[in-house]
């Protein structure tokens, strides 16, 4: 795995670029856990990659490239081919300046790049199956969302100000700063949120507390559950034992991250389906 944060202006639209690769195929299925952003996968073959929806027994496939809109709760996703993928993780709530559709329309859905792009998601396919290295993949994909960038980045100043400013963590608290602030009542800023980053600010802030209690549990140094529970703000194991199940479809004592760097990539079984 080779992790990039591209160069301006598109870091303010995309947190990561990466690329990795797998040398033979793997009968794994991982939960793929939300994270509250949009991500954009694109293979280097031509294999389809199976998926499904958490609470679906239907496996469906994706080829060349996919858009993985904000996710509310997890989906499945294997067994995986053997090659080579590279992707784009977007900050909340940008995906819109490169994908051209806002994220509301993207929120729950695993939308193939051709049917956003047209040819140009062929010819980036193309292009990226051509890369002789992880660093030539990379600037191929940077170069195509960078020539994307036509919109400019316009987020409404109430949602700006919850994404990014400093205020307390717990939601109704973030949002009725906000109102006050900038004059809107909440019920306009949950909506205005909504429609900017595609998910509610409740259900936002629970993905980006969860992923702060996973970074927490793959760190090096082992901290009890109960702890990592208080720190983040749960009131007790239980609560967040609740949380882990509703996000990930496991108990935090059965969560399997594939790797330190993967916290959002649980293992859950070795089967020949995703299901």
């Amino acid at each position: 795995m080779v992790r990039y944060r591209p160069r301006p202006p598109l870091d303010a639209v995309v947190e990561w670029l990466w690329w990795s690769r797998r040398d033979r195929p793997s009968d794994a299925v991982e939960h793929q856990l939300p994270t509250g952003c949009a991500q954009l996968v694109v293979a280097g073959h031509t294999d389809p990659i199976p998926w499904c929806e958490a609470a679906s027994v239907t496996p469906q496939t994706w080829t060349r490239a996919v858009v993985h809109g904000p996710q509310a709760s997890y989906y499945r996703s294997g067994p995986k081919p053997a090659g080579t993928v590279a992707g784009a993780s977007f900050r909340a709530g940008t995906a819109s300046a490169v994908l051209g559709v806002p994220a509301c329309e993207l929120t729950g859905r695993h939308l193939l790049l051709e049917d956003l792009w047209g040819a140009s998601a062929r010819v980036l396919h193309e292009r990226l199956m051509d890369a002789c290295s992880p660093d030539a993949a990379l600037a191929t994909l940077e170069d195509a969302l960078r020539a994307r960038l036509h919109t400019p980045l316009l987020l409404h100043p109430a949602v700006a100000c919850a994404l990014y400013n400093e205020m307390p963590a717990e939601t109704a608290e973030r949002v009725s700063e906000v109102a006050a602030h900038s004059g809107y009542s909440a019920k306009h800023v949950i909506a205005r949120f909504r429609n900017g980053v595609g998910l509610t600010p409740g259900r936002y802030f629970r993905i980006r507390r969860f992923g702060a209690v996973l970074q927490r549990m793959v760190a090096e140094t082992p901290t009890p559950l109960a702890a990592i529970a208080a720190d983040a703000g749960y009131a007790d194991q239980a609560h967040l034992t609740r949380e882990f199940r509703e996000l990930a479809g496991v108990t935090p004592g059965r969560y399997r991250p594939r790797d330190a760097e993967s916290p959002h990539h649980h293992v859950a079984t070795h089967s020949s389906a995703a299901r």
